[in-house]
C-alpha cells in the first residue's frame, strides 16, 4: 500500500491519509466467493439519503444493508459488488452513535438550515419522477436491516459510464461554509460598530490567495443524479473562461466521466467529455438523459455497416429449399400505427376438423445478425432498442430493423415461425417450429384491430395484399381475439397475476412540444397480441430449455419482497379489506378482482406494483430449478422470442431455437457466456425502461410548464393513497403521477395526525394560496450538495481498524482498478464470445415511436472539448418557448372537502379522498422538477 501511496504522491512531501480500504485483487475474489467468506451482488443507493445502500445477491434471502461512504468504499450505483458481512447490531449502534454526535454537533451550532435544506432535497428528488420510490429501503429502529456489509472490491462497472451534470467553481459545501462565515463575520462586525468598536481588517488566507490571483487545479462536476458523488476536474478542461466567469454557466449542462478514485480522496477525479446545452431544453435534456442510462446513440460505425447485406437484396434460392413456404398463408400484422420494426404478425387458419391452426411468426433476425461479427458485438453492446417520446434508438441499424427484417405487408420475409393446432376451447394439441418465408397481407394498427372487435367493419384505408380480401381479415381478428380470451381466462385461472403500470402518451405538434398527455389504456387489440406472444414465449422457453438445460437463456420473475408485501396487505385492511389475500400471484390477482370500489381498486393496483421485483435474464446452468418460475405470468419457464429487432436476448434465444431444430447437442456459448449476456441485457433493459420513463417525465414536465404560462396553476383533482404524521401521498389520475404533499409547504396555521384513525386534520390560513411562498421554505434547495453524506465528517476522521481481516491483504494494482473507468473495456470487445412484472410483451405494443438516431459525442474521443465548435446561440438560447403552443384544457370539477365542525378553516385528510392539487414544474433544473401542493379550499 505505501507504494502505491508513494505512486500517487511522486514528490512525497506528505503521507496523505487512507479514507478507504484497498480493493482486494480480482484474483483473490473465486476462492472466498465459493467458500462463503464473500458474497456478490449488484449496488443500490437509496435516492434520498446516499449514506444508505443495498446490494441484491442471489444467496441470502434479504438485501445487504451498507452503511455509509466507509463501507460502500468507492462503489457506485448498479456496480457488481464484492461484500463482506458484517455483525449488524454493531453496524446499527455505530450508525446510531454517529447519527447522535451529528445531531448534538448541529444542535450546538444552531444549524436549523440544513434539516430545511434535507427536507428541499427530498422535495427535489421526489419530483424528478412520475412516480415516489419507496420508503422501505430507509432502515429504523422498527425496519433493521437482516444482514450488514461492506465492499470488499467492485467487480464489475458498466464500461464508459458517463454523467451529466453542472461545473462549479467551488465544492458546494465549501461555498456553504464560506457564506456562513460571511454572514457571522457581518454579524460581528455590526454588533461591533453598534458597540462603537471599529472591527479589525483581517487578511484571511483567502484574501491573500485572491489577492495572489491563483487559478485553481480543479473545479466540481455535480452530477444530475444524486447518487453519483462530486467529480474533481482538472480546471484545463472547462471552458476557458469558467473560473472568471463561472456563474455564467450555472445553467449549461455538462458530461463528465470518472476515471480514478484513490483511496486517498474523498471524491472521484474525472474528465469534461462535451458541453450539452442550456438546462431545460427538451433536446438538451434528452440527451442528458440518454448519457446518464448509458444509451449508446451513436451512428453505427463503418464496421457494422458493413456487415449489411448489398441493397436491393432478395431471399437466396437455397432458403427456399431449407424453410416452409408460408406466402400463401393469410399472415398480418398488428401495431401501434407509428410502428415502423414489425417484428411479428399472426395468422389463423380453419382446419376440416373444427380445430384451428394459429401461427406467430417473427422477424428472421438471426439471418442477418450472425454470432460474432461486428454487426452482433454492437447489438449486444447495445442490447435494446430504446423507446423515448419523441423518437427512439434503435438497436440494429434502420436497414434492418425498418426494411429487411420489418414484416411490411406485400413483400416476401424471412421468419422463425411457431404453429399451434387449437381446439376451440384454446387447448394446444400440437406445437410446430421452424423457419418460414412469409408474404403479410395487411399492416393494421391496433384501432384498425379494435374497430373490428368492436364489430365495425375493417377500415377501408387498410391495404390488403396477396388476394386476401378485408372479409376474411374480419374473420381472422373475431375468431383470434375469441381465443385470446379464453387464453387469457385461463391463464388467469391457473394463477396469473397482471399489475398494469401507469403509462402516459403525449400528442406533440410539429416541432415535438407536448400539447396534450393521456393515460395508456390497453384495450383487447392488444391483449389479443400479447397472449399470444406469451403463448409463443412459454413454447420456445420449453423447447430450448429442453434442447440445452444448462445453457438455455430464460426469464425469471421473482417473488414479491416479503416485508414490502405485508406492509401492502396491512394497507389494504387499513381501507376496510380484512380478508385481502396476496399469498400467491392468483390470490393476490383475485383479491384486487374482488374490490368494487374503483378508487380503492385503482390506488391498490398501484401500490401492489411496489413489493414486486424486476423479471429478469438468466443462464439456465446458474440457478437452481426451483429459481426458474416467473412469479406474474404463473409459468414454469419462460424466455423472450418475439422481438428480436429490439431486443438482443430474443436474438440469441432465436438462435438457441435453431441450434434446438437442427439437433445439435450444446449451443455455440457455454453457460458462464450466456450468463454474461444475460446480466448484461438485465442492466440495459433497466436502463431503458430508466430513459423510457424519464423521458415522459420530462415532456410532462415541459407540458406543465406550457399549460401554466398559458392559462395560470394547473389544478387537477388527485386521490389521497397514503397519509403520514407530516405529510400524505397522492395519485393525480389526469397525469399518472404519484407525489407527496409535504405540509411544510402549505400555509397551514396548524395540523393534527391521528395515530387510531390515520387522519390528517389540516386547519388552513384563510386567504393565503398555495402557491404564495411559505418562511423557511422558498422553493427548492439552492445548495443540496451541503446534504452530502452523513458520514462524510467522520470518514475523514476515523481510523480503518474496525475492517475485517480480508480488507488486510496486498491491495488490487493500480491498473487493475483503473480498468473499472476504462471504456474500451466493453462488453461488446472481440475477445467475448415489462413489462418486467406483469405480461413481458405488453411494453412492446405501447410503442408509438419514430425511430431515429441521436447524435453524441463518443467517450473514446480526445477529452478536450472544443468549445469554439460550440455556436454562441447554443450557450444562450432559452429553453422556454415566449409563446408556448396552444394546449387543450379539460374542466375541472368542483369537490366537496370534508371538515372537522370544531376546527374553523378545517379539511379532514384520509386515504381515498379526493381533493384539489396544483401541480408545478420546475424546468431550470436538471432532470426538472414536478411540484404538487394542495389547493387550499379557504383561499
Amino acid at each position: 500500500m505505501n507504494k502505491q501511496q508513494n505512486q500517487q504522491n511522486p514528490n512525497n512531501q506528505q503521507q496523505r491519509k487512507s479514507l478507504f480500504a484497498p480493493y482486494l485483487p480480482q484474483v483473490s475474489l473465486p476462492p472466498l466467493l465459493k467458500n462463503g467468506d464473500l458474497v456478490s451482488g449488484v449496488l443500490r443507493i437509496n435516492k434520498r439519503n446516499r449514506s444508505d445502500a443495498y446490494v441484491t445477491t442471489e444467496s441470502l434471502d434479504a438485501d445487504i444493508y451498507i452503511c455509509g461512504s466507509k463501507d460502500r468504499n468507492r462503489a457506485l450505483e448498479g456496480d457488481v459488488v464484492a461484500v463482506e458481512l458484517l455483525d449488524p447490531e454493531k453496524v446499527w449502534q455505530t450508525k446510531k452513535e454517529k447519527e447522535e454526535k451529528k445531531r448534538k454537533k448541529e444542535e450546538s451550532a444552531g444549524i436549523d438550515k440544513k434539516k430545511v435544506d434535507k427536507k428541499k432535497d427530498d422535495v427535489e428528488v421526489e419530483g424528478q419522477g412520475l412516480l415516489l420510490f419507496e420508503d422501505d429501503d430507509i432502515v429504523t429502529d422498527e425496519h433493521r436491516p437482516k444482514y450488514c456489509g461492506h465492499v470488499v472490491a467492485v467487480m464489475e462497472r458498466m464500461p464508459g459510464q458517463l454523467f451529466s451534470g453542472t461545473l462549479a467553481l467551488l465544492r458546494p459545501s465549501s461555498t456553504a461554509t464560506k457564506e456562513r462565515e460571511a454572514a457571522e463575520k457581518a454579524r460581528r462586525e455590526a454588533e461591533e460598530r453598534a458597540a462603537g468598536i471599529e472591527p479589525k481588517v483581517d487578511e484571511s488566507k483567502d484574501d491573500k490567495k485572491d489577492e495572489k490571483n491563483e487559478r485553481p487545479k480543479i473545479v466540481w462536476f455535480k452530477p444530475t443524479d444524486k447518487r453519483v458523488p462530486l467529480i474533481a476536474i482538472p480546471t484545463e478542461q472547462a471552458p476557458p473562461d469558467f473560473v472568471e466567469n463561472h456563474q455564467s454557466y450555472a445553467q449549461q449542462l455538462f458530461v463528465a466521466c470518472i476515471k480514478r478514485w484513490p483511496i486517498t480522496s474523498l471524491h472521484p477525479f474525472g474528465t469534461l467529455v462535451t458541453q450539452i446545452g442550456e438546462i431545460g431544453g427538451i433536446d438538451v435534456e434528452t440527451e442528458a438523459l440518454l448519457k446518464d442510462n448509458n444509451v449508446s446513440a451513436e451512428e453505427f460505425n463503418e464496421n457494422v455497416t458493413k456487415c449489411l447485406p448489398p441493397i436491393p437484396w432478395t431471399i437466396p434460392e437455397k432458403e427456399f429449399e431449407l424453410r416452409r413456404d408460408l406466402r400463401s398463408t393469410r399472415i398480418f400484422t398488428i401495431d401501434p400505427s407509428t410502428a415502423k420494426d414489425l417484428d411479428d404478425a399472426v395468422s389463423c387458419t380453419r382446419l376440416p376438423d373444427g380445430n384451428y391452426e394459429i401461427g406467430v411468426h417473427i422477424a428472421d433476425v438471426s439471418h442477418f445478425v450472425k454470432p460474432n461479427t461486428a454487426l452482433d458485438r454492437d447489438a449486444r453492446k447495445r442490447a435494446t432498442t430504446v423507446y423515448l417520446v419523441q423518437k427512439s434508438v434503435p438497436m440494429l441499424p434502420p436497414l434492418l430493423c425498418e426494411e429487411l427484417c420489418s414484416l411490411c405487408p406485400g413483400v416476401e420475409k424471412l421468419a422463425c415461425s411457431i404453429i399451434w393446432k387449437m381446439t376451440p376451447e384454446g387447448k394446444t394439441m400440437e406445437t410446430w417450429y421452424g423457419r418460414t418465408i412469409i408474404k403479410p397481407c395487411a399492416k393494421l394498427s391496433y384501432e384498425n384491430a379494435q374497430e373490428v372487435i368492436d364489430g365495425n367493419p375493417l377500415n377501408a384505408e387498410v391495404k390488403i395484399f396477396n388476394d386476401h380480401n378485408t372479409k376474411e381479415i374480419e374473420a381472422d381478428i373475431k375468431l383470434l381475439h375469441e381465443l385470446a380470451q379464453r387464453l387469457r381466462d385461463q391463464r388467469f385461472k391457473r394463477g396469473a397475476l397482471s399489475l398494469g403500470s401507469i403509462r402516459l402518451n403525449f400528442e406533440l405538434d410539429e416541432q415535438d412540444d407536448p400539447i396534450e398527455c393521456t393515460v395508456y389504456k390497453p384495450k383487447d387489440a392488444n391483449r389479443l397480441i400479447e397472449e399470444f406472444m406469451l403463448l409463443a414465449n412459454m413454447s420456445v422457453a420449453q423447447k430450448i430449455s429442453s434442447a440445452f438445460p444448462e445453457q438455455a437463456l430464460l426469464r425469471r420473475h421473482a417473488p414479491p419482497i416479503e416485508r414490502r408485501l405485508n406492509d401492502f396487505v396491512e394497507h389494504a385492511n387499513r381501507l376496510g379489506y380484512d380478508d385481502f389475500d396476496a399469498t400467491s400471484a392468483g390470490a393476490l390477482q383475485e383479491s384486487l378482482n374482488s374490490i368494487k370500489d374503483d378508487d380503492a381498486r385503482e390506488v391498490l393496483n398501484l401500490l401492489a406494483i411496489k413489493p414486486m421485483q424486476r423479471a429478469k435474464y438468466f443462464c439456465t446452468g446458474t440457478l437452481d430449478i426451483a429459481k426458474y418460475h416467473h412469479y406474474a405470468l404463473n409459468f414454469p419457464l419462460y424466455t423472450h422470442f418475439t422481438s428480436p429487432i429490439r431486443r438482443y436476448a430474443d436474438v440469441l434465444v432465436h438462435r438457441m431455437l435453431d441450434a434446438a431444430l437442427s439437433g445439435e447437442k450444446r449451443f455455440y456459448l457455454d453457460k458462464d457466456a450466456v450468463q454474461k449476456t444475460a446480466s448484461h441485457c438485465n442492466v440495459k433493459k433497466e436502463a431503458a425502461k430508466n430513459a423510457q420513463e424519464q423521458s415522459s417525465h420530462l415532456f410532462l414536465c415541459v407540458l406543465l410548464r406550457n399549460l401554466t404560462l398559458q392559462s395560470g396553476p394547473v389544478i387537477r383533482e388527485a386521490i389521497v393513497i397514503g397519509v403520514k404524521d407530516h405529510a400524505f401521498d397522492v395519485l393525480v389520475p389526469a397525469f399518472g403521477i404519484e407525489k407527496r404533499v409535504h405540509l411544510d409547504q402549505l400555509p397551514l396555521e396548524k395540523f393534527v395526525f391521528n395515530d387510531e384513525t390515520g387522519d390528517l386534520v389540516l386547519r388552513w390560513k384563510p386567504g393565503v394560496s398555495s402557491l404564495e411562498p411559505i418562511p423557511d421554505y422558498d422553493g427548492f434547495g439552492e445548495d443540496d450538495d451541503v446534504l452530502l453524506d452523513v458520514d462524510e465528517e467522520a470518514l475523514l476522521a476515523d481510523d480503518h481498524d474496525d475492517y475485517h481481516y480480508l480488507m488486510d491483504v496486498t491491495s488490487r494494482p493500480s491498473d487493475e482498478e483503473n480498468r473499472l473507468f476504462d471504456a474500451n473495456s466493453d462488453i461488446g470487445d472481440d475477445d467475448d464470445i415489462d413489462d418486467d412484472i406483469i405480461g413481458d410483451e405488453s411494453v412492446e405494443i405501447n410503442q408509438e415511436t419514430t425511430k431515429t438516431t441521436v447524435p453524441s459525442v463518443s467517450i473514446h474521443e480526445s477529452p478536450k472539448v472544443d468549445y469554439n465548435s460550440i455556436s454562441e446561440t447554443t450557450f444562450n438560447q432559452s429553453p422556454a418557448k415566449i409563446s408556448p403552443p396552444v394546449i387543450k384544457i379539460n374542466e375541472l370539477p368542483q369537490l366537496q372537502i370534508e371538515s372537522d365542525p370544531d376546527t374553523p378553516n378545517s379539511q379532514i385528510i384520509r386515504e381515498l379522498c379526493h381533493l384539489q392539487v396544483v401541480i408545478t414544474a420546475d424546468c431550470k433544473k436538471s432532470p426538472p422538477v414536478i411540484k404538487v401542493l394542495a389547493v387550499n379550499p379557504y383561499a
